[in-house]
């Protein structure tokens, strides 16, 4: 695996991984809330590699990217780390891959840089509106209780609620 680092628009530090044919058509996998690269291990291991070219960003605030106190709440800095990948890694014909969260930072990469280094968009269980009655009602009531707690400063708290969370994925 290929690793580098690419500044986001307001000079944030991404950490990027890569792999697979430096020639193949890109696929650019980006993960959702509170994950990281790692998301996409199965991806990166699998045969798609054998024909593409795999990259996955940490985006801000996440896994080994820098973690600024602000700018979490700007569609202009999600859209703009995100071209920053592209343009600075040369991804033509890119395919975007949003997972989760992803799907509101793949939507803003498009409506700010449109689809013209675009081959195709995949979202996958993923979010494409937030902050209003109708985003909210889109998801389960068991995880907009937990969403404060996710965010808490107090670490026990947060840890406890992460544990909540994921008991809530598996059935």
């Amino acid at each position: 695996m290929r690793t580098h680092t690419v500044r986001g628009g307001d000079g944030v530090s991404l950490h990027v991984a890569e792999t697979g044919d430096p020639d193949g058509r890109p696929i650019l996998f980006v993960h959702g809330y509170s994950q990281s690269h790692r998301s996409w291990t199965r991806q990166f291991e699998s045969s798609l590699a054998d024909e593409f070219r795999l990259v996955a960003p940490d985006n801000r605030g996440h896994g080994l990217s820098e973690k600024p106190r602000g700018g979490y709440d700007r569609p202009d800095l999600w859209a703009a780390a995100l071209r920053a990948v592209v343009e600075t890694l040369d991804l033509d014909d890119v395919v975007l891959d949003g997972w989760s969260y992803a799907g509101l930072i793949v939507l803003d990469y498009l409506a700010s840089h449109g689809t013209d280094q675009v081959a195709g968009v995949n979202l996958v269980s993923a979010i494409s509106k937030m902050g209003t009655e109708a985003a909210t009602a889109l998801l389960d009531p068991g995880y907009v209780d937990l969403l404060p707690r996710l965010g808490s400063d107090d670490a026990e708290e947060s840890v406890a609620a992460l544990v909540e969370f994921l008991r809530r994925c598996v059935h």
